[in-house]
């Protein structure tokens, strides 16, 4: 069986270091996306806004945690920088011999 390196991503936020639920949410909607809905004209628009999990191959294994592809650490890493300590990570190399993860981090889905 072929094994192939990839990055175990674990993370928690600090709810407390947030300075609002706004922020926290915030955290969220640039993580995973969101969905807009606009009304305007009587008509109502839905636009779907991407996250970082939607740019990274990833494989949802549980609440917050990943497995994502080697290539994509430092674009991760980038984003929960920039949140500081009001959120820990964790970015571990692991190696995938799991022929089904394998596939959906090669097709780039989501689970």
């Amino acid at each position: 069986m072929e094994e192939h390196p990839a990055s175990l991503l674990t993370y928690s936020t600090r709810r407390k270091k947030f300075d609002s639920v706004y922020e926290r949410n915030k955290f969220y909607r640039g993580l995973f996306g969101y969905k807009q809905t606009v009304k305007r004209n009587g008509k109502t628009y839905e636009y779907d806004k991407d996250g970082l999990m939607d740019e990274v191959p990833n494989v949802r294994i549980d609440d917050s945690v990943f497995i994502i592809k080697e290539e994509y650490n430092s674009q991760v890493k980038a984003y929960f920088t920039d949140w500081g300590d009001k959120v820990s990570y964790h970015l571990l190399k692991v190696i995938v011999d799991d022929q089904k993860l394998l596939e959906k981090l090669n097709k780039g889905e989501i689970a």
